[in-house]
């Protein structure tokens, strides 16, 4: 490490004593979603992004809840609380100014995806898939990126309160596509019984945006995020976050 390294860190350290001793529980909210964010088979969090947070608990000597509930109330909870954070949160131009964003957790591409045995579509842009019926979660910001585009609810954006939910209407060919990324597929569609090689990517969505940021609202601290976002930054530049990504295949 070199000598500015070494001061940062050290900077970083006495921030933390001196803020962890009276700074509450972090609460780190977020929905199932292997391997990201996933509760595990011994009944607690686990996945790639979990070991990010528990290593940025580490690094910071603060303390951390980490909790599963459905996309749209863990949004509302941390855009209106203090000390309450999206694990991974697009940070799209209308959400920009809502939250304070801690950093970069992870970076995905974005997709169409639809069953492989269907050889009676052949798409090569996101105006022809205008001609089929398109599936995402409820609140993603991938519902807004198509509505923006032109899709419209009880004509061809179909809208999922869950994964289960939403595989299943691709699988019984009641939608057509899924807007997702490829990275969680695999992982995804076991735990809800399907399988990955049944389906297949169709088109890339250039212009949507992938990277994955924690998140917080703006009644959180500064002195919190700085925290945090600082310790982000030194576990990328050690190799730790590195680390875990081999660890998971990401």
């Amino acid at each position: 490490m070199n000598n500015i390294g070494k001061q940062t860190a050290v900077a970083l350290l006495l921030f933390v004593f001196s803020w962890a001793s009276y700074a509450q529980q972090l609460r780190f909210v977020t929905e199932n979603l292997p391997p990201f964010h996933f509760m595990g088979a011994d009944n607690k969090p686990a996945g790639a992004l979990v070991e990010v947070i528990e290593a940025l608990m580490i690094k910071t000597q603060l303390s951390a809840q980490i909790e599963f509930i459905p996309f749209a109330r863990s949004y509302d909870l941390a855009l209106n609380n203090k000390d309450i954070f999206m694990l991974s949160l697009m940070k799209s131009t209308d959400r920009k100014d809502l939250f304070q964003w801690v950093g970069q957790i992870f970076k995905s591409k974005a997709f169409l995806v639809g069953l492989r045995s269907r050889s009676d579509i052949n798409i090569s842009n996101i105006e022809e898939a205008k001609s089929f019926v398109v599936g995402t979660i409820r609140g993603y910001h991938s519902e807004q990126h198509l509505k923006s585009a032109g899709f419209l609810e009880q004509k061809n954006l179909h809208l999922s309160v869950s994964y289960k939910h939403m595989w299943s209407m691709l699988f019984e060919q009641r939608i057509d596509f899924i807007l997702t990324n490829f990275v969680a597929v695999d992982r995804e569609m076991k735990s809800i019984g399907f399988n990955k090689e049944d389906i297949k990517p169709f088109i890339e969505l250039h212009d949507f945006p992938g990277d994955l940021f924690i998140a917080t609202g703006l009644k959180t601290a500064d002195k919190t995020v700085t925290i945090l976002s600082a310790a982000l930054q030194q576990i990328k530049a050690d190799g730790t976050y590195k680390n875990i990504m081999d660890k998971w295949g990401l």
